[in-house]
């Protein structure tokens, strides 16, 4: 079995991290800023996973003040894992982590969304409920 290090994300892991987005949706687009501006922003958490030394996952949880719930929330935007690195407990780890986190920062919750019925069904085993509906409205091309 494959040892497996969950850690935050630093700005030396850009590369690797845009390259399993663009594994996942070739969309080539600039992440340069975004990446960075979310490492230096306390309310954004990366995880990374690596195996043998390798980044071969990673996560992005988001936290924010909730007026509904009265305090913090989370929201995992993004969980991505390798292919030949699935079903190994990576995003297992990497979201373990991530309840960890929101835990130790108090959050009331936290959310996640998806349009992949198999990312919903391992969201479901991991205690997640389905509760409502997430839309989206394209503001920039």
């Amino acid at each position: 079995m494959q040892k497996v290090k969950i850690r935050r994300a630093v700005k030396g892991d850009f590369e690797t991290i845009q390259d399993l987005i663009f594994e996942w949706l070739k969309w080539e687009i600039e992440r340069t800023k975004a990446f960075f501006g979310v490492l230096s922003d306390e309310n954004h958490v990366v995880l990374v996973a690596e195996v043998n030394g390798k980044v071969v996952g990673f996560l992005h949880l988001l936290f924010y003040t909730d007026i509904l719930h009265g305090g913090i929330n989370s929201h995992v935007l993004l969980v991505f894992v390798k292919e030949e690195h699935r079903r190994k407990h990576i995003g297992k780890k990497l979201l373990d982590e991530a309840v960890k986190q929101a835990i130790k920062r108090g959050a009331i919750e936290m959310h996640v969304d998806t349009t992949f019925e198999e990312a919903a069904k391992f969201y479901r085993q991991h205690g997640f409920k389905d509760d409502g509906v997430m839309l989206e409205l394209q503001l920039k091309t």
